[in-house]
């Protein structure tokens, strides 16, 4: 109870008193009365501080759990940007190298055309996956400059286009592999 709660209540309380034809109050009556006043006062006092606790608390662990949620959506982002500069780069030089032997010996200048479709898809994987790491740093800078809703709302569209660059660099990724594949398959059922 706030110091103008108990004084309110001292004045309705007395008022009422009044109201009953009393002009007087015993000084023992009052002093029980006061008493009971500041147990309620210290009493509610003690309450709004551990319900004030509470609430700090609670929002503590709420913006702990909103930061390491954080943290990990950023680390599985990357880790997927990661992966797919790493399935088609590795790509990409599989295929060099494989390319380069058969060239080297010669006979399937055929197949070697009809493999630079994946390769240029697994080159298009990497281009994507690179393009995604320069937007995921791009929507780090702006969501560091949350002053403003426009910094906000610019990293929200930097997240989704780094997104959309891991999506299309495992798309190119797929479609290199089925490249691939048809190119074997009709180089080699030919044979």
């Amino acid at each position: 109870m706030e110091t103008k709660e108990a004084i309110d209540k001292l004045k309705t309380d007395l008022a009422e008193i009044k109201a009953q034809g009393q002009d007087t109050i015993p000084i023992d009556g009052l002093e029980k009365y006061l008493s009971g006043l500041e147990k309620d006062a210290s009493a509610s006092l003690e309450g709004r501080k551990l319900d004030y606790q509470r609430i700090l608390a609670g929002y503590d662990a709420q913006v702990k759990f909103d930061i390491e949620l954080f943290k990990s959506v950023i680390e599985a982002g990357k880790e997927a940007l990661n992966a797919t500069l790493i399935i088609n780069g590795g790509a990409v030089i599989a295929f060099l190298g494989f390319l380069g032997s058969m060239l080297s010996k010669g006979g399937a200048e055929a197949l070697g055309l009809k493999l630079t479709v994946p390769l240029c898809s697994f080159g298009f994987g990497v281009l994507f996956a690179a393009l995604g790491f320069g937007l995921r740093y791009l929507t780090q800078f702006c969501f560091a400059r949350r002053q403003t809703k426009s910094w906000v709302k610019s990293g929200h569209g930097f997240n989704i286009a780094s997104i959309l660059m891991a999506v299309a660099s495992y798309i190119m990724f797929g479609y290199g592999v089925y490249s691939a594949y048809t190119a074997f398959v009709s180089h080699f059922t030919r044979m």
